[in-house]
């Protein structure tokens, strides 16, 4: 397996929570559907099998000893009323999470159906809500396209040299993805996701600097402006969580792509009414 590189960064912790915050208990998770727009994409196997229902059940099982008011998905928030329309039809037995369905219209999130019956929102969400009763899940993303555009055709035609300039470690994404793959063929669903929100596995996702930041000429900043999209999608995600908590909020459980984790909870440590809360607690060792 594939371990984490070593580096000179002190590793985050994660606050404690003051009475007055609302706690936000970050999940991180993969993309179960396999929409491929990630640096590093995983190659998921199907979830509607038994199997992996049993295991999505004790995943949920141990998630619900959290008690959210609100369970939170990376989903367009434009889409609201949409999503819901079709976590009612699950919430009120009308679709099966085992069944394969294909839902009208087609919620599109770029160019793949992240609500597809087998994706994360439907799976552990949709699921996790259903369970606490909740009468709505609240889809919070703004979504970006990255590293693409006018700016990074102009350094592409003219061949601008971005190869690194210092021998320092660096992620291979290649290594990294069959890494990944290897360990989740071989786990079980709680397993494994215990295992993306341990802190090694949650810098995964610093490869986006690699990728990004090199990538710039005079005054085009190709890359840089890339990184600044990436965190303002993060930053919106965290305005639309604010959006939803009232007096009556004490919690909010987000299922969120595991690479988001370490940005979102530094942001979240930023702004005062939001405390972030590692999801670990609810992720025994033992099945």
């Amino acid at each position: 397996m594939l371990r984490p590189r070593a580096t000179a960064r002190k590793t985050p912790t994660w606050p404690t929570p003051t009475p007055e915050q609302v706690d936000v208990v970050l999940l991180g998770t993969y993309h179960m559907n396999e929409p491929g727009l990630d640096t590093v994409n995983i190659s998921t196997d199907d979830v509607l099998v038994d199997t992996r229902q049993r295991e999505l059940e004790t995943l949920v099982s141990n998630l619900e000893r959290a008690d959210p008011d609100h369970v939170a998905v990376e989903h367009p928030a434009s889409q609201t009323d949409d999503v819901n329309e079709v976590y009612a039809r699950y919430r009120d037995g009308d679709v099966a999470y085992d069944e394969e369905r294909t839902f009208d219209p087609q919620h599109v999130h770029h160019d793949a159906d992240l609500l597809s019956c087998r994706g994360e929102s439907v799976q552990v969400g949709f699921r996790l809500a259903d369970r606490l009763k909740h009468e709505r899940v609240v889809p919070v993303d703004v979504p970006e396209r990255l590293g693409s555009g006018p700016d990074f055709d102009a350094l592409e035609e003219r061949d601008v040299d971005t190869t690194p300039k210092l021998d320092v470690p660096r992620i291979d994404h290649d290594e990294l993805q069959t890494s990944l793959d290897e360990r989740l063929a071989a786990s079980s669903i709680p397993a494994y996701h215990r295992f993306l929100n341990e802190e090694a596995a949650l810098h995964y996702n610093d490869g986006m600097f690699d990728r990004f930041l090199r990538h710039g000429e005079g005054d085009n900043y190709a890359g840089p402006d890339a990184l600044a999209n990436w965190y303002r999608r993060n930053l919106r995600m965290v305005h639309n969580l604010w959006r939803v908590v009232d007096d009556d909020t004490d919690r909010v459980l987000f299922v969120v792509g595991a690479g988001h984790v370490h940005v979102l909870r530094h942001l979240l440590t930023q702004f005062s009414q939001f405390c972030p809360l590692s999801a670990l607690p609810y992720l025994p060792d033992d099945e």
